[in-house]
């Protein structure tokens, strides 16, 4: 999801100042949690951290890929307002890419919460901001056209305009076509297509593992027609 830098700052150095809170640094592929967060919370500080929804069948598909600023685990005050759920949503958090992230007790962000009006502020934006694109995504399957859905999910990965490319590029977004084609929520050949007009276009080049951004300007108007 695509947050604003300074928002982002703001929030993670609020939730640093949590007393229990613990910083890690995180090489790529590691495993943050995997099943259910057990009553733990953490905060993305740099880099980028992906949420995989695992299948009976063994296969797994990505839901979120979450930059600075991005908040995963038992979501605070969650439990407290809510007891329809019948079973405990299983995921797994792994680090996409050398990350950073704040781990606590979900119980000491709410705590902290309470007793801080402005961390309150961000925790209520935070939900909203996650509200917002889980319910675009839901939208995506019967309204918006796969152009638009490409142009917008690369546009949620450049976190705070990206990061300089070092391929001869503007930006750079570290996935894989397989992953994009899961955060679309479309089959990788249909993915592949408008990726290819896309690149004739001049608006992006990619690779096995990175799409690199030339015209940012050009993937917003796409974006958001």
């Amino acid at each position: 999801m695509q947050l604003d830098k300074e928002w982002a700052e703001q929030f993670a150095g609020a939730c640093a100042n949590i007393p229990s809170s613990l910083r890690s640094s995180l090489p790529s592929g590691k495993f943050i949690y995997s099943g259910t967060p057990g009553g733990r919370c953490w905060v993305v500080t740099s880099g980028y951290v992906k949420l995989i929804d695992p299948r009976p069948d063994g296969n797994s598909v990505i839901r979120l890929i979450h930059g600075r600023g991005g908040l995963i685990g038992a979501r605070p005050f969650a439990s407290k307002a809510f007891h329809g759920f019948k079973t405990v949503q299983l995921e797994q958090a792994v680090a996409h890419g050398p990350a950073e992230v704040l781990e606590f007790e979900r119980t000491a962000m709410e705590n902290a919460a309470l007793a801080d009006p402005v961390l309150t502020r961000r925790l209520l934006e935070s939900a909203a901001v996650r509200s917002e694109f889980i319910e675009r995504r839901l939208l995506w399957q019967c309204t918006t056209p796969m152009r638009v859905r490409v142009a917008a999910t690369l546009r949620d990965l450049i976190c705070y305009e990206g990061d300089r490319c070092t391929h001869g590029h503007t930006i750079d977004v570290r996935l894989s076509h397989q992953e994009l084609a899961e955060l679309v929520g479309a089959a990788r050949p249909v993915v592949g297509a408008e990726l290819v007009r896309l690149r004739k276009e001049g608006l992006l080049e990619y690779t096995r593992c990175y799409f690199c951004v030339d015209d940012l300007e050009g993937l917003n108007r796409i974006a958001d027609g």
